[in-house]
């Protein structure tokens, strides 16, 4: 078994029972909001770390995200026993459109394929993916980590609930020969947000990304925009490479309807490298931040 030097406060004593030292592959942490999955999540990647001379982080939650602005889903590697985090090394990015994977989960099944893809091709053993923590049934929660697990094939299954809120996906799981599965419980640190603490969270790392941006002008023409060039004010934007992986993101501050341009407020400077412009369906203040969804209607 697996020892840390140091065990935070909010690590619960049965996590430091389980035995990790055959794991690889892809490892899913799944669970509701406010259970602690990120706080496992960077347990698993600090012990595993010490193992394996690369290991792969998938922040995997485009509404509260660790390693990327809002919106995005981020990959992160770690190498040679380098167990800090934010992980160091490589990343690669892609781009959901929007903080919530409802009415967006094919986005989300796409970047995670990318993503995993991503890791295994640059020679991670294992990649520890934390999941969104939408997980009811009513609004498609279980059907998206089904399809997850379907499409991706995790080796191994972590899953902390409160109240047995996770039964439904994990009965049949445990009976799949392909998935070993874990019921943990939660951190007794983990606190529930409201949505006026995750709105606020979600500025502030908005404001953080787009420090020291500037205006850069998009002749729409020029490039692929996905789904459609339905360019709105404040509409945020994903630049991506040919490989779909997200270049960086911007916020249309001015549109041009006659020559077909827009100026984006963007960290990103040059517009080469850019294969796609892809529209998203929330709306980012460039001033507060702020951010609301698109009304697609």
């Amino acid at each position: 078994m697996l020892e840390i030097a140091s065990k935070p406060e909010e690590i619960p004593s049965p996590w430091e029972e389980l035995d990790l030292s055959k794991l690889s592959g892809t490892l899913m942490i799944v669970g509701s909001s406010d259970v602690g999955k990120s706080t496992f999540s960077r347990y698993l990647f600090k012990l595993l770390c010490m193992s394996y001379p690369r290991v792969a982080y998938l922040d995997g939650d485009p509404g509260q995200s660790s390693l990327g602005p809002p919106t995005t889903m981020t990959l992160a590697m770690a190498e040679n026993g380098d167990n800090s985090f934010p992980p160091r090394g490589r990343r690669w990015r892609g781009f959901v459109g929007s903080v919530s994977p409802v009415g967006n989960m094919l986005a989300v099944l796409t970047c995670a394929a990318r993503l995993l893809e991503a890791g295994r091709k640059a020679g991670a053993p294992v990649v520890i993916y934390d999941t969104t923590g939408l997980v009811e049934p009513a609004r498609g929660g279980i059907h998206l980590k089904l399809a997850k697990i379907d499409l991706l094939r995790p080796k191994v299954l972590f899953a902390l609930q409160r109240n047995q809120e996770l039964q439904t996906l994990l009965l049949p799981l445990k009976r799949r020969s392909h998935i070993s599965v874990f019921e943990l419980s939660p951190s007794s640190s983990a606190q529930r947000r409201d949505i006026s603490v995750r709105k606020a969270h979600r500025a502030a790392q908005f404001a953080q990304y787009f420090t020291n941006s500037s205006r850069l002008r998009v002749n729409w023409t020029q490039f692929a925009v996905l789904p459609a060039p339905r360019f709105n004010l404040h509409r945020l934007v994903a630049l991506e490479d040919v490989d779909g992986f997200t270049i960086g993101l911007g916020i249309v501050e001015r549109i041009d309807r006659i020559y077909r341009q827009v100026i984006l407020h963007t960290p990103v400077d040059t517009l080469n490298g850019v294969d796609v412009i892809r529209v998203g369906d929330l709306l980012v203040d460039p001033v507060t931040f702020e951010d609301r969804p698109h009304d697609r209607s």
